[in-house]
């Protein structure tokens, strides 16, 4: 007999999805699409996101971002230390 296996992803490998009141922040390396949802890479790990934010995102590849889900909502700033 042959049976379909889902393949096995680690809770390790797995796209984080933000609780309300959190904040990703670090460098954008890269956004790709999974499942549904925009997956936003960064150097320490990704997080999952609705996909009506890759186009928002998309423009921010390369910069140092902050993600902030604040009342089921997905707020997106750049920042900047200066």
């Amino acid at each position: 007999m042959h049976y379909d296996v889902i393949g096995y992803k680690s809770i390790l490998e797995a796209p984080h999805r933000l609780t309300d009141c959190e904040e990703a922040q670090g460098e954008l390396l890269r956004i790709f699409d999974a499942e549904g949802q925009c997956i936003a890479v960064f150097s320490w790990g990704a997080i999952s996101l609705p996909l009506d934010l890759r186009e928002e995102l998309a423009d921010l590849v390369g910069h140092e971002i902050a993600v902030l889900r604040l009342d089921g909502r997905y707020h997106v700033r750049v920042v900047d230390d200066a």
